[in-house]
């Protein structure tokens, strides 16, 4: 009688086990391929937009005065800010304007450089 009662549920569980890894499966197979942060934002560094400089200002980051910004390669809406106040402390930053989305304050990307000036 055991046995009987047994066999569904066993089916119940391969059958939510083999779903479990086709949804594994179809969520790895059109994923992006982790890029490091300087081929995600390959430079020039570039004086940022007002669009840009509206978007810190509307978020008070008061840490971002001065500031360059590098495009994404991989989604032309998302850059890549160093900002400074002093010239001395300096800040990453990632933004997304039209997506009203900011990151930070974060550590600066090892294999990205400081812009050579301001």
């Amino acid at each position: 009688m055991e046995s009987i009662r047994r066999k569904p549920l066993r089916a119940f569980f391969r059958c939510g086990l083999t779903l479990l890894g086709l949804t594994c499966l179809l969520g790895t197979a059109d994923a992006q391929p982790k890029l490091l942060p300087s081929e995600q934002f390959p430079g020039p560094w570039l004086e940022i937009t007002q669009e840009i400089r509206d978007f810190l200002a509307l978020n008070k980051l008061s840490a971002c005065s001065q500031a360059l910004g590098r495009q994404s390669s991989r989604d032309p809406g998302e850059y890549l800010l160093y900002c400074t106040r002093d010239e001395k402390l300096w800040t990453s930053w990632r933004v997304q304007p039209a997506a009203h989305k900011v990151r930070g304050p974060g550590k600066l990307f090892e294999g990205i450089a400081l812009p050579d000036s301001y």
